[in-house]
């Protein structure tokens, strides 16, 4: 007999037992199963395959159970979001949400009452998920399943290394009875299988979660040479310097030194706009805690002349393991880059915001990474921490089991039906590769994707130029008469972007995405595409924090960049957006693919392939390396075009940007 299956819409998701959305199969087709059985999300991340091989029916697994929430929840967030409908912008608080929309005391008491039943015992009960810890044996009978390994050897000149993965064989369901009771269940994909001597178990890339650089800035700290007399350009175009021919010129501006909070702040409108933020609050997410960031952030804001944080405008919200969870991956004060870049550039976009921090857990693997991310916007929504939260973090959809990705839609919409707006960086590396995996959370329709912009910022203040972020490095020789590659040499870094294999193309995007960018030139049904928005990414600003070169030392560098700024930033202007506006923008995307190609917005164009902007020297850290030539402008294998693209979306926010978002429905008010 077939399986039945039950097929989960929620927003722009469609989940099932082989596929999410479209086309994405799981890593092994499922078993004949019985009518009386459902199933769920497959819990094997895209690719596992190998040798099978069985575990030990006693080794214990923990699981998450989440509950499936009550029909109406999408519609609902939907319309409060849309500023075209007559509900835009009546949002409910959390308890409302949780009364109206949320699972059931009879659904978790029968979600419980079975999963006992099964021998699993019951470890947290939230009104999101049950979390219990069960053996293989257990969780093989109460799913249909059999968890496994697998194994993949990969043979390369050292030798070969046994790759291994979790995952089931067959389907994964649950009885019939529960079907509207579980949404997922996750944590197959997170067993622990590094027990073995000689075999590596697959971490999905979770190290590089935030996509912001390949190498540890704190390691390239260490091999930049000393400061050398190369002036830098405190604005675009400030020096130029000789150079080998390149594109027609033997003359090239010097690389940016970092622009200032004044500057970026100028060139987006704030510095002379009476809104900053009054009234608001942002929420930051991102794995660690630096106990020193709002000392670093009053420093640096006070060394340059702007707003610091009052008493009681920065807070933080810390969870009970991140101190020890982030103690073997970073030091004792967290990850100080990243936190100081989020907050910092939060900050400058809206000084009166109030920043509350979200830290959450560190973790090894992307399944552990997934989970840690999504319980910072459970706390988001649950305690309606925010206005708008920016997450600078994310890996290629690829990584991930569809039954982790499931629980997000219905927390995204939560928080949309709350007023609470969520975006996230859409990546640091182009497509990576493959314009067919975007970066989630990004991809999730339910979030604003941030793309990067390489802003140029002039003399007073003023853009006199945008391009899509998309570095290239080309080195001159020894000999300062060409070049080891020729220009526009390497790719160094670009905004992330691209279409999503996971999700279906919403609707805010049918009237404005072009349908060959959407449907992969024809090639697959219409998905969604990332980004939405992009802001300054390429050409950094100045942060400044404690421990990015030396532990303990106070420092100031050029590394507020890529989109892990770029969210943030987006986030701060929005919050200016609410102050003027008078209420939250809740979910924001209805609202912005409805300024396409006004005002608001400066769309991105290409730039001449035969005369691209160049700069002389490539940022390195603590310096600036004058033997490479930058070009700016091309993002691997994304393609900026007029109107939406897959490199800037709809393209950056103009100086009319934030009056013209504030008033975007207002009749509905």
């Amino acid at each position: 007999m077939t399986t039945h299956t039950r097929l989960f819409r929620r927003g722009g998701v469609l989940v099932g037992s082989a596929v999410l959305v479209f086309g994405m199969a799981t890593a092994l087709p499922a078993t004949a199963g019985t009518p009386s059985r459902v199933e769920l999300p497959s819990p094997n991340v895209p690719g596992t395959t190998g040798t099978v091989k069985s575990l030990d029916p006693i080794a214990e697994l923990a699981l998450r159970v989440y509950l499936a929430d009550q029909l109406g929840l999408a519609t609902a967030a939907q319309a409060v979001s849309d500023p075209a409908n007559p509900r835009y912008g009546h949002f409910l608080t959390p308890t409302q949400v949780t009364r109206q929309y949320g699972a059931t005391v009879a659904q978790a008491t029968a979600v419980r009452t079975w999963l006992t039943g099964q021998g699993m015992t019951i470890t947290a009960s939230t009104p999101h998920y049950v979390a219990v810890t069960a053996t293989v044996a257990q969780a093989d009978a109460a799913f249909d399943t059999r968890v496994s390994e697998f194994d993949t050897v990969i043979t390369g000149p050292k030798g070969s290394t046994t790759i291994r993965q979790p995952g089931v064989v067959g389907g994964f369901s649950v009885p019939a009875a529960l079907a509207g009771d579980i949404l997922s269940v996750t944590g197959i994909d997170q067993l622990d299988l590094s027990g073995a001597t000689g075999a590596e178990q697959t971490d999905s890339g979770a190290r590089s979660a935030t996509g912001r650089v390949t190498t540890p800035r704190r390691a390239q700290a260490r091999t930049v040479a000393a400061d050398t007399e190369f002036p830098c350009s405190q604005y675009w175009g400030q020096y130029t310097r000789p150079i080998p021919a390149a594109f027609g010129h033997t003359t090239a501006p010097t690389q940016l030194c970092g622009y200032t909070p004044d500057q970026v702040r100028h060139a987006y409108g704030l510095a002379s706009s009476p809104y900053t933020g009054k009234g608001t609050t942002i929420a930051v997410i991102l794995n660690g805690h630096s106990s020193t960031e709002l000392a670093d952030a009053n420093r640096f804001f006070a060394g340059h002349g702007e707003p610091t944080f009052v008493p009681g405008q920065y807070t933080e919200n810390i969870g009970p393991d991140v101190d020890s969870t982030c103690a073997a991956e970073y030091d004792p004060n967290g990850d100080p880059l990243e936190e100081s870049i989020d907050v910092q550039s939060a900050h400058l976009a809206a000084p009166d915001a109030h920043i509350v921090y979200v830290g959450v857990d560190c973790a090894e693997s992307a399944g552990d990474l997934l989970q840690s991310w999504l319980d910072g916007a459970m706390r988001v929504v649950d305690a309606h921490l925010a206005d708008v939260a920016t997450g600078s973090f994310g890996l290629p959809e690829q990584s991930y089991a569809p039954a982790g990705l499931a629980p997000w839609d219905p927390i995204l919409e939560q928080g949309a039906l709350e007023g609470v707006g969520f975006d996230f960086s859409s990546g640091d590396g182009g497509a990576a590769g493959d314009v067919h995996d975007a970066q989630f959370p990004a991809s999730d329709p339910w979030t604003t994707a941030i793309g990067g912009t390489s802003v140029a910022i002039g003399r007073n203040g003023s853009v006199v130029a945008d391009y899509v972020w998309g570095d290239n490095l080309a080195p001159i020789n020894t000999e300062g008469t060409g070049y080891d590659e020729a220009p526009p040499g390497e790719f160094n870094g670009g905004s992330g972007g691209g279409l999503s294999t996971m999700f279906a193309e919403p609707g805010y995007q049918k009237p404005v995405v072009p349908a060959g960018l959407a449907t992969g030139n024809g090639t697959a049904s219409a998905a969604r595409v990332v980004p939405d928005i992009s802001a300054g990414a390429g050409n950094p600003w100045l942060i400044g924090a404690t421990g990015l070169l030396d532990d303990g030392v106070y420092v100031e560098l050029p590394w507020g960049g890529g989109t892990s700024a770029a969210s943030p930033l987006i986030a701060g202007i929005e919050a200016d957006a609410m102050q003027a506006a008078g209420h939250p923008l809740g979910f924001a995307n209805p609202a912005l693919y409805r300024l396409n190609g006004g005002k608001a917005l400066r769309d991105i164009l290409p730039v001449d392939p035969t005369d691209p902007p160049i700069a002389l020297g490539a940022q390195e850290s603590v310096s600036i390396d004058p033997s490479q030539l930058t070009t700016f402008g091309e993002d691997e294998l994304l393609t900026v075009t007029a109107g939406y693209d897959d490199a800037t979306g709809l393209g950056a926010p103009t100086t009319s940007f934030v009056g013209i978002l504030a008033s975007t429905g207002s009749d509905h008010r």
